[in-house]
């Protein structure tokens, strides 16, 4: 049977400050950052924005990414926040990962560990499809029935954009979180992500906002997005998006 949810270990409490819940920090395992230092450079760059840690977020796919499990990825994160302290870099890392949804994921999961945003209830996943499949919905409720909470990484980025704000508001009401992409901001994921970011942002239906950070050279781009969302929305939402809610996540308090 697969691993039921369990309260996040996470040692001494993170410190104030923004924290990231979708990044592909850790280096050499999937299309992130491709080495260490481009994992440093990052994290520098991020710290000069106040930001104090992230949970790294790796592609959980077993047809792209055969060694991606919730067991190496934290002996990965361990790894890099070892590395983290030996650098003298006051910054924190937690594991976690991007399951992608498909049809069998059920039964491949009925007894494997599904990995979670720092070891809690939280489950981040993502599916690609033009039209919203029709597996897609039972596999967010048994996440439910098992105990773990479901969010749904950047559904601005969809392609069935015809049903997506209904689709949305469907998971609103079997309990889905949304998580945000602040590139979508920019216009370069394309005009219907442009869209629904800021008309979900307006509606306060996003749970949290997120980098999605890949590697150095994407990452201007994310950090613009940022300023447009603060711009837009306010320091408090800002605030509230990559501060308060990413904290209380991994603390494990309700949303």
């Amino acid at each position: 049977m697969s691993t039921a949810p369990t309260s996040p270990n996470i040692g001494t409490p993170p410190p104030p400050g923004r924290i990231d819940i979708h990044s592909h920090l850790l280096p050499g395992v999937d299309d992130g950052c491709q080495d260490v230092d481009e994992s440093l450079e990052c994290i520098h760059r991020l710290i000069k924005l106040g930001y104090v840690g992230t949970v790294c977020t790796p592609h959980i796919w077993h047809e792209a990414y055969a060694i991606n499990n919730a067991v190496n990825v934290r002996e990965w994160t361990r790894t890099m926040q070892q590395t983290l302290d030996n650098e003298g870099i006051p910054y924190r890392v937690w594991p976690g990962g991007e399951l992608r949804l498909f049809e069998k994921f059920i039964d491949y999961y009925k007894d494997r560990e599904i990995p979670t945003l720092a070891g809690g209830r939280c489950v981040l996943v993502d599916f690609w499809a033009d039209r919203w499949p029709k597996w897609v919905n039972p596999i967010f409720q048994w996440l439910r029935t098992r105990g773990y909470q479901p969010i749904l990484a950047h559904p601005e980025r969809l392609k069935c954009t015809k049903e997506l704000d209904e689709r949305m508001r469907e998971m609103a009401t079997i309990g889905v979180w949304l998580q945000g992409n602040f590139q979508c901001m920019t216009g370069q994921e394309g005009f219907h992500a442009d869209l629904f970011i800021r008309q979900w942002s307006k509606q306060r239906r996003y749970n949290l906002m997120s980098l999605d950070m890949h590697r150095p050279e994407s990452l201007d781009a994310r950090l613009d997005g940022v300023q447009l969302f603060e711009q837009e929305f306010g320091a408090e939402m800002l605030d509230l998006m990559t501060i308060t809610a990413p904290r209380r996540l991994i603390l494990g308090l309700p949303s």
